[in-house]
């Protein structure tokens, strides 16, 4: 008697390399052992970068209020920043800690943080380290680049993330410097979500946040380190190539920038940056990738994926 389905399922032969995975994973260049957890924290948020911060803002806050000193009004919180004088390292440091108590300790608005008005809602540590005009004041003169090299934005050369990209290019410099991923990694998209009026802010249905800055990230998937990101500066800032898919776009260029290709790591990813033309291009760099495929991405014909 005929078999009644004849048809069966061909799969593709996996093609290995002689080459194995053989990257040393872990930290790299720790402090001793039993350092205190604001060693860690320096690893990253080194004294340079803080040096930097105290450069900048000095210099934005000089020249801000030297074009501008016809037109502060006598009850203006700047005239502050002659009383107190210029911000000094320490005085960076201690916003730095204030800045990361804000997160633990959350309240509806930044006045609210050095309210009298109601002990159970008051909390003076804050206003032992600032008062509220000092911390506002460095709110707004907090700099990191000098912002007279920055293109305004009816310029060709505008760049909607000059003001903080070098603390994102200082992050995953360091994130490289102190940490080899195991050989899985993980590549999606994150929103920071704000409200602000920015060329910057996309609209993702499937977040919690909706609105917010999308960040391309590339992560391990065993402990979610994050190795590398970039920020998605929108369709005008940040085209695709011509002829390429924006998702494999975003694949080979945060693995190309993080140095990972051609090491045999392997690359989980969503439905939105998985084709097989990726597939095919990764495994020709001696990257394996496995994610999901949506059945309209175009494909090619059997025998060519087989090939």
């Amino acid at each position: 008697m005929a078999d009644p389905n004849p048809w069966f399922r061909v799969y593709p032969p996996e093609i290995r390399d002689h080459t194995e995975f053989d990257q040393n994973v872990g930290p790299k260049r720790m402090p001793p052992r039993n350092s205190r957890p604001i060693a860690y924290f320096m690893l990253i948020f080194t004294m340079d970068l803080m040096k930097k911060f105290v450069l900048e803002t000095n210099r934005y806050a000089r020249n801000f209020i030297t074009r501008n000193q016809h037109n502060i009004s006598n009850k203006s919180r700047v005239h502050d920043w002659h009383k107190k004088g210029k911000l000094r390292l320490i005085e960076f440091k201690a916003f730095v800690a204030v800045i990361l108590n804000m997160g633990l300790i959350k309240k509806a608005t930044i006045s609210e943080y050095w309210n009298r008005k109601h002990s159970s809602q008051s909390t003076p540590w804050f206003r032992k380290v600032f008062t509220r005009n000092r911390f506002q004041l460095l709110l707004k003169f907090l700099h990191l680049v000098d912002y007279r090299k920055i293109a305004p934005r009816n310029s060709p050369s505008y760049d909607p993330t000059a003001k903080f990209k070098p603390i994102v290019d200082h992050f995953n410099l360091k994130a490289k410097k102190h940490y080899s991923p195991s050989q899985n990694l993980s590549i999606d998209e994150s929103l920071i979500g704000t409200k602000s009026r920015t060329v910057l802010r996309q609209y993702i249905p499937t977040k919690h946040a909706k609105f917010g800055v999308k960040l391309w990230m590339l992560t391990e998937a065993v402990t979610g380190y994050c190795f590398h990101f970039n920020v998605y500066k929108g369709k005008r800032y940040d085209p695709t190539p011509a002829g390429e898919l924006q998702g494999s776009y975003v694949v080979i260029s945060l693995l190309r920038a993080a140095c990972l290709l051609n090491k045999w790591y392997h690359v989980f990813c969503d439905s939105f940056f998985t084709s097989l033309s990726l597939a095919k291009r990764l495994l020709n760099l001696h990257t394996y990738t496995t994610g999901t495929v949506r059945s309209n991405r175009p494909y090619q014909t059997l025998s060519n994926r087989l090939s």
